[in-house]
């Protein structure tokens, strides 16, 4: 049609006079509406894949087995009796039911070195992983503070050679995330296993410094966190609330921009690693100890049973899924709580909404297959910018009162009558 002619034109306009778009990922930026053709293929012409059958990576986080995210786990740190009954077989099989194919496991970095209770835990979860029909992928996690642990780079490149070995031999793991971009690390692993897929850890601010040498196994992985800064969380009222969720939506399809710039000016596929949820505010640090509700933590019954919230909730699912699709694949930030076993489909918490179980259960998620379809709500998410209804005034919150004629009086709020 004519639309998509004009469409056509104005997109290869902005590409062809962008200027810097070898080093500024977000040079040829068009909203998520303008692709990079020709990019992260194979040496046999066809997209490159973390997965055995060729396909999009779809993932859930075990958020809380291994390392520490007591927002998931009841405020406290799990036994690893406690995991395997947290992570049970049931559970891998409704992921598969649901769509996912892969489960991102992060671990310790010495968890394979060491060897003890958390590796065989590992691999109890990995052989429950197989049975439902699903892979792996390992994220190696160093401690916060190497000096206190007295770890050196020396003892963290150890580590991960052992990590390599246990990824190498496993017929579940696919890919195995470094703690860092350090160029050893990645020697590390190629002095174990010079074939399987190592995923380099990086952020929005810092991938245009991504590199690697030669290596058709070697990919990016991208968090794509934004409720970490005071900016991506901060709002005063309840129209702020909405209007922040509103900002999310828009910003969202412009992550497609860097993505592809690292297929093809970095020959580096990108697979989203965490971040990707359906939080817009960083409640679920509430109990932290500096934490500060810059956000709506005080408001957040208002989303409850809210049509509104519901309907922007699945308009950022969606226009996440389509994106986070355009790589190699991604990882949802978690599957459940702790203690929550039963799929009630109610997000009347905050955690709920980083748990893919839940959000599914409530309606929020598209089919996670969609984004590969052409006319799927994923796919034609990007389309379109969200809807801007910030007026208060749903089954949630009732409008603001509009004016009342008193003659040569006024309305006092406060009697709720004319005064003269």
């Amino acid at each position: 049609s004519a639309t998509v002619d004009i469409v056509d034109k104005y997109t290869s306009a902005v590409y062809a006079s962008s200027s810097g778009v070898d080093s500024n990922p977000y040079a040829c930026d068009v909203n998520g509406l303008a692709t990079l053709g020709g990019c992260g293929k194979s040496e046999t012409g066809t997209a490159k894949s973390l997965l055995p059958d060729g396909g999009i990576a779809r993932a859930v986080t075990l958020a809380g087995a291994f390392v520490p995210q007591t927002w998931a786990t009841g405020g406290r740190i799990l036994s690893m009796e406690e995991v395997k009954d947290f992570y049970r077989s049931n559970d891998f099989r409704e992921m598969a039911d649901l769509g996912v194919n892969t489960v991102q496991i992060p671990v310790p970095c010495d968890t394979f070195y060491e060897g003890g209770d958390v590796e065989r835990t590992v691999s109890k979860l990995l052989d429950r992983i197989d049975g439902a029909g699903l892979s792996a992928i390992l994220v190696l996690v160093a401690p916060d503070t190497m000096e206190e642990e007295g770890t050196t780079d020396e003892i963290i490149d150890e580590h991960v050679k052992s990590a390599a070995m246990y990824a190498r031999d496993s017929s579940v793991v696919i890919a195995l995330q470094l703690p860092s971009p350090r160029p050893s690390l990645l020697s590390s692993v190629r002095s174990e296993a010079s074939e399987l897929s190592v995923l380099i850890p990086t952020t929005r601010e810092t991938l245009n410094t991504l590199s690697a040498p030669p290596d058709s196994h070697v990919f990016a992985a991208l968090d794509v966190q934004t409720t970490a800064s005071v900016a991506g969380v901060a709002s005063s009222d309840s129209q702020g609330d909405r209007m922040k969720m509103f900002y999310h939506e828009s910003i969202t399809c412009i992550d497609r921009s860097p993505i592809e710039w690292l297929e093809c000016y970095r020959d580096m596929p990108v697979y989203v690693t965490s971040g990707f949820d359906l939080a817009t505010d960083d409640c679920i640090d509430h109990d932290k100890e500096h934490f500060k509700d810059y956000g709506q933590c005080d408001r957040f019954d208002e989303t409850i049973s809210s049509g509104w919230w519901d309907r922007h909730r699945q308009s950022l699912a969606s226009r996440q899924m389509y994106v986070y699709s355009r790589g190699l694949g991604w990882s949802f930030s978690a599957w459940k709580l702790y203690g929550e076993d039963s799929k009630s489909g109610d997000i009347d918490a905050p955690a709920n909404l980083l748990c893919l179980r839940d959000v599914a259960a409530a309606g929020l998620m598209p089919p996670l297959t969609s984004a590969a379809a052409p006319d799927s709500s994923s796919a034609l998410a990007c389309l379109n910018g969200p809807q801007a209804d910030f007026i208060l005034g749903d089954e949630t919150l009732a409008p603001t009162p509009g004016p009342h004629d008193c003659g040569n009086g006024w309305w006092n709020v406060a009697t709720e009558q004319c005064d003269y």
